[in-house]
């Protein structure tokens, strides 16, 4: 697991400015049209470790082979405008992961729905999801996983785009909300709640992104 310094005031502030500045987080997607955004999120890879929400659209084409030695088959995936397939545990997919920040148990979400059995990996065949954010964890051996937060698109440019709308605008404020709610965590701010002032900073780009729709309609 990454172990950054602790409590560092230098590093953690480095670390806000890093994620605050990061091009994800402060996207307005009300300020481009319905097709660019659509454009813009089809060739858009992972981001990097100062990234707190994504931008990814994944396309599930097939499941692996049937294993008898495996109890859950894993489902391959492309990136953005990638070619190249990538497996994504099914293992993982059922049964989540264990969050770095909470310590709690964080699944895969399909909109608001837990992805729990083999038949709901099934169900992601030949379907395309936007990823709004992920949720950094732990599997049972202690290897670091992640879990989604998926959207379902329809192929409507329209809808799809109000889809993606919505979703990036939550995403960025759940994951500020919990950078605030738990700033001791490597992937957040690596320091004690209260060691300097972030959540003015914090709470500033909240309400900002809360006012994106109105702010882009004037």
């Amino acid at each position: 697991m990454y172990h950054p310094p602790r409590n560092d005031v230098a590093y953690s502030l480095a670390r806000l400015d890093a994620m605050m500045r990061r091009r994800r987080l402060s996207f307005n997607p009300y300020t481009v049209s319905d097709r660019r955004l659509i454009e813009i999120v089809n060739t858009v890879g992972w981001g990097n470790e100062f990234d707190i929400v994504e931008m990814v659209v994944l396309r599930f084409t097939r499941l692996s082979p049937v294993d008898y030695s495996k109890r859950h088959r894993d489902i391959f995936m492309t990136v953005g405008d990638s070619d190249g397939e990538i497996p994504l545990s099914g293992a993982i997919l059922t049964h989540g992961v264990t969050a770095i920040d909470s310590n709690r148990k964080a699944r895969f979400m399909l909109g608001k729905k837990q992805l729990r059995s083999d038949a709901d990996t099934e169900r992601l065949l030949e379907k395309s999801v936007f990823v709004s954010h992920i949720i950094r964890g732990t599997d049972f051996t202690g290897r670091e996983r992640s879990a989604f937060r998926m959207h379902r698109l329809t192929g409507d440019t329209g809808r799809d785009a109000a889809i993606i709308r919505q979703a990036m605008c939550n995403a960025k404020i759940e994951m500020l909300e919990r950078v605030l709610r738990y700033p001791e965590s490597p992937y957040h701010l690596s320091c004690v709640r209260g060691l300097f002032d972030y959540e003015t900073r914090i709470r500033r780009a909240i309400e900002v992104i809360s006012e994106f729709p109105d702010a882009s309609s004037e």
